[in-house]
């Protein structure tokens, strides 16, 4: 593929899920990624049972979680979408990315930004990518206050709600001590 083509095309499980991708602008590179809360939250049961989330992720944890949820997601997508963008015949040498999610209410709200070079993303193992390893090859990382605090309250939420269960939470932490990580 040659850039700028789709990071993510439309007949998708991902879009069907409630994800959108598309450049803010090419020169410079910009890529924005939406998450539709209501749409997502509405497939959550598809995604549990694909894996993505825990199933001791229950309805009433999905409500009480949101923003931890589509932190998680992000955080699991976000390494495909560099990927496929660095790999695109004349990919930029820098691109900056931007996470969003759109409320039920409509209203559009930021999450987290980070700035990737295709030098860093070369650098990467790609074959054997874990959990967070692109996380210290992003650069400039922003992750918005309201939502770092809505996560950190959310994730605190998930840990008590899953414990009560005599389960200890096996989702992947979006949060450490300092707050939500951008990828």
């Amino acid at each position: 593929m040659t850039y700028p083509a789709p990071i993510m095309g439309t007949e998708t499980t991902a879009h069907a899920w409630g994800i959108d991708t598309r450049f803010a602008q090419t020169a410079p590179c910009q890529v924005e990624m939406t998450i539709n809360q209501s749409v997502f939250m509405a497939h959550m049961p598809e995604m549990i049972q694909a894996g993505l989330f825990n199933t001791q992720v229950t309805p009433a944890l999905q409500k009480q979680a949101p923003h931890y949820l589509m932190n998680t997601l992000q955080m699991d997508v976000t390494p495909g979408f560099v990927h496929t963008l660095f790999t695109q015949r004349g990919a930029p040498a820098r691109c900056h990315f931007a996470w969003f999610y759109t409320a039920p209410d409509g209203t559009r709200h930021p999450m987290v930004s980070f700035d990737m070079t295709r030098q860093a993303h070369d650098r990467i193992d790609w074959a054997h990518l874990r959990f967070g390893d692109m996380l210290t090859a992003a650069q400039n990382p922003v992750v918005d206050r309201e939502f770092d605090v809505q996560v950190n309250q959310e994730t605190i939420d998930v840990t008590i709600a899953l414990s009560r269960n005599g389960e200890m939470p096996d989702l992947p932490t979006p949060t450490s001590a300092t707050g939500s990580r951008a990828p």
